[in-house]
């Protein structure tokens, strides 16, 4: 049987398979409009999967009937040749820019041609005359101050000239890859044609909007990857707050630069608004996303036929969760209300419980000297340990579903002991992976910071799990700010630790009433690393600028002092909400920096 969680790539998902895979969470709508907006999230958090579900191809089979009023221009930075480093010995920033801005228009527009070429009825027949006139103006201006001249007519055919055009372009690309390779060894003139914003994108774009009805959406997958002189190529065309053409931008937090052209910088909201996919998705309910992963784990289940009773798909019954570890907690849950009954009233007797049953249970666990044996299943909890990497979920999910698949019988369920074992090897691996540098994105980055991160986690995650298993009043903590300036050093590693989405970048207001506190919240693929609670987090823990730095040098040997009066931890200052407003005081965790107003 196939593997219904099989990995794929959006960008390599033809139309029909990305449309029966799609699952509009709302996504679709925050994104869809008028204005510049820079998508970001971390890997596996499904913005290029946004990216292909706006492309044409996608929309005409979403909405048969019909007819959008924009055309989205996909283009995958990671797909195209940059010569990054050749671009940089380049003397001159001005030259740099006009090549690269060239060299960029000619991208963009060659995969909006490509995209005519696969759908002529794009531009309906009256106004393909219109376009091709106008598009050999474009070539026109672009050659008249070149020694060669653009072979291009508009007394042919549309599809002929769409060909023609896709071709033209495809020559000049190659051209200026071959004069910045050149250009290394002599400082030779270029002499080709300059293709730039406003003669030849923002004409098209207008033709688009003013004949047609159609906002151009240009879509720049991985922007991170850019070089920095199509970075700032890319600003300046955002600066432009052109109707006609509107740039959405995918970034995993190492946006190089929003400096223009004109050394000024493209600003939030001005200029572009933000689009944090990854808090978003847990924005004021993470029952949003275990949703969106219902629905995803549906349909693929549907797509190979695999029903979890007759005429039923549940991912519920599909991904259960563990009878017996189910029905000690019950028994547990019982018990602690009775014996808090006897020291509390009203609706603090059901808050208590809520807060101390986990950790009550791995303590009996770890009494019997088998912590381990605490197990992470039923699909809630694999949604919510994912911490808001789609990618991730899958990828566990295609884990189980091969090792459930190993007999002859067909596979209705995955056993809890299969789910609790792969969830925990995949948060060793994001564990181990944290102090590999091979990998990550940040060029700047040397293996001691990586290390140094690796400590930091490591050495907050152990904390975490002693306060799990301690008997202060909030114990599920998942999260830590600073009670001073951490620095410059330490403010960098969090930085990248966030960029590789190891941690998440949170806010609450300040029990003072003056200014937001910032928060950082360990992602939740950890937890089975450290058996942790991700049912929920009500409190989270201060530290200073010096106790972090005892982190980052000893990681879990660091010493945990204790209050020997209060049986409380002293390394951290602990805030949590009051014992009645637990929910309340869980609503900080989903609040990106957008949502705050920052």
């Amino acid at each position: 049987m196939k593997n219904p969680f099989e990995l794929v790539t959006a960008s390599k998902l033809s139309a029909e398979e990305a449309v029966d895979l799609w699952c509009d969470d709302k996504r679709l709508d925050r994104v869809n409009g008028k204005e510049n907006c820079f998508v970001n999230g971390h890997r596996g958090t499904g913005k290029s999967m946004l990216f292909r579900i706006l492309q044409h191809d996608c929309q005409r089979l979403l909405y048969p009937d019909k007819t959008p009023d924009f055309l989205a221009i996909y283009f995958s930075v990671r797909d195209t040749e940059f010569m990054t480093e050749e671009l940089d010995l380049f003397q001159s920033d001005a030259q740099r820019n006009i090549i690269s801005e060239s060299h960029f228009s000619i991208l963009v527009a060659k995969q909006l041609f490509i995209i005519l070429q696969g759908d002529i009825s794009v531009v309906s027949d009256i106004h393909q005359s219109g376009l091709m006139d106008l598009t050999c103006d474009c070539f026109r201006n672009a050659f008249q101050y070149s020694v060669q001249s653009a072979d291009i007519s508009s007394e042919v055919s549309f599809d002929l000239f769409v060909k023609q055009v896709i071709n033209l372009f495809e020559q000049e690309r190659a051209r200026i890859i071959t004069y910045v390779g050149l250009r290394l060894y002599d400082a030779l003139p270029f002499e080709g044609p300059l293709f730039l914003f406003d003669t030849l994108l923002g004409r098209i774009a207008d033709y688009f909007s003013e004949n047609l009805n159609k906002c151009l959406y240009v879509l720049i997958d991985d922007a991170d990857d850019l070089p920095e002189s199509h970075t700032i190529v890319l600003n300046s065309w955002i600066a432009r707050r052109r109707q006609s053409a509107v740039f959405k931008v995918s970034t995993m937090f190492g946006y190089k630069t929003y400096k223009t052209r004109s050394k000024s910088a493209i600003q939030h909201p001005h200029d572009f608004f933000q689009y944090d996919i990854a808090t978003r998705y847990m924005s004021n309910s993470g029952e949003d996303y275990v949703n969106l992963l219902r629905e995803i784990s549906k349909k693929r289940l549907k797509g190979v036929g695999i029903e979890t009773s007759p005429g039923e798909i549940d991912p519920d019954k599909f991904f259960p969760e563990d009878p017996s570890q189910k029905e000690e907690l019950r028994n547990l849950a019982r018990k602690l209300n009775d014996d808090y009954s006897k020291k509390y009233h009203g609706r603090s007797v059901g808050d208590y419980v809520y807060r101390h049953l986990t950790s009550e249970y791995m303590k009996i666990l770890r009494k019997t000297r088998a912590p381990n044996s605490f197990v992470y299943s039923g699909f809630s909890t694999l949604a919510v340990l994912s911490s808001g990497h789609v990618r991730d979920f899958i990828i566990c999910a295609q884990r189980m579903f091969d090792s459930a698949s190993r007999g002859e019988e067909p596979v209705t369920s995955i056993a809890p002991s299969i789910q609790n074992l792969i969830v925990r090897s995949h948060a060793d691996e994001v564990l181990a992976d944290i102090k590999n540098p091979k990998q990550k994105r940040a060029r700047d980055a040397t293996g001691e910071d990586w290390l140094s991160i690796y400590k930091l986690i490591n050495g907050i995650s152990n904390l975490f799990k002693e306060k799990m298993l301690s008997n202060d009043s909030e114990r599920r903590v998942f999260s830590f700010c600073f009670q001073n300036e951490p620095g410059e050093r330490i403010e960098r590693l969090l930085e990248l630790a966030i960029a590789e989405g190891y941690l998440m970048k949170g806010f609450i207001s300040k029990k003072e009433g003056t200014g937001r506190r910032t928060l950082y919240v360990l992602t939740r693929r950890l937890a089975p690393a450290f058996n942790l609670d991700v049912s929920a987090y009500s409190g989270y823990l201060s530290l200073t600028a010096e106790r972090a730095k005892i982190l980052i040098e000893q990681g879990d040997k660091a010493i945990v002092p204790i209050n020997k009066e209060s049986d409380q931890l002293t390394f951290f200052e602990l805030h949590d909400g009051s014992a009645t407003t637990s929910t309340g005081a869980e609503s900080w965790i989903f609040i990106s920096p957008e949502e705050a107003g920052l």
